[in-house]
This record gives structure tokens, sequence and C-alpha cells, in this order.
């Protein structure tokens, strides 16, 4: 027998971020699926200029450790009712790893919010949606924050 239907539910611990999880634990009922709420943690990047000294920065560990931390908080207030979510806090580019996730889960499908940036703001802050939606290998509903 088939393993349970996996849907894939990403944040950003924002309040933004809540507005997909109504459709997917809508989703979730119809299609018999077990959510799966995951975070993706980025490799911190250094922009220094001549004139700044050498800066602190967290390490990979320091930030995973964080973000599972911020990841409980977040399933505990938001995540308790409506049934079992699978968390995970996952290392990398968001995009490609919400996409490799999904595929290694066989994902049924990949919900998430999209904050609808357009402009100077869509080509400095790019879009992770977009990228998902490019190349995503299960169908993806993206809930556009108003």
């Amino acid at each position: 027998m088939a393993g349970k239907n996996v849907i894939v539910f990403p944040t950003d611990f924002s309040e933004a971020s809540l507005a997909a999880l109504p459709w997917a634990r809508r989703m979730a009922g119809q299609l018999e699926a077990d959510i799966h709420c995951v975070y993706v943690v980025e490799e911190p990047h250094i922009y220094a200029t001549l004139d700044m000294g050498p800066v602190p920065i967290p390490s990979v560990e320091e930030l995973s450790r964080s973000a599972e931390k911020r990841m409980a908080n977040f399933a505990g207030a938001h995540l308790k009712a409506g049934g079992p979510v699978t968390t995970r806090v996952l290392v990398g580019r968001p995009a490609e790893e919400l996409v490799r996730y999904a595929r290694e889960h066989n994902a049924v499908l990949l919900i998430m919010t999209t904050h609808g940036y357009s402009g100077v703001k869509h080509v400095l802050l790019g879009s992770t949606t977009e990228a998902v939606l490019r190349h995503a290998t299960c169908p993806v509903l993206s809930i556009r924050n108003a």
C-alpha cells in the first residue's frame, strides 16, 4: 500500500505565510493528506564594502538551531489544531529545497503564500513562489497575501 499523501506548506514564520494554512488544511482533508510544514535556512552571505571591517555572521548550525526553536514556537501557536503536522527545517536556497523536498516526499500539492511583489521590489527580493512554480513536479497553489 502506498504511503499517505503529503501536502507541503512552506513558512517563513510570518503572519503572511499563515494565509495559506487554511487552504493547506482544507486540501489535506479533501486529499486525505498529511501536512508537512517546512522552513528553509539560507546560508549566510557576506556583503561588504571597503570601509567595513569584519562582520560577524552566524554559522549555519546556529541559524538551524534558531530556526528549530522558531518552528517549535510556530507549530505550537498555529499548527496544533486540525490534525498532526510534520515540521522540517532545511538548509539551502528556499525554492530549490522546497521543490526537492516535495519531490522526495512525493507531495501531491505544495501550498504557499506569495507577497505579490512587482517592479523593483520583485527584482531585489526575487520570488521564491515564482521559482517553485517553475520547477515543482507537483501542483502548486499560490495564495496571494493581500
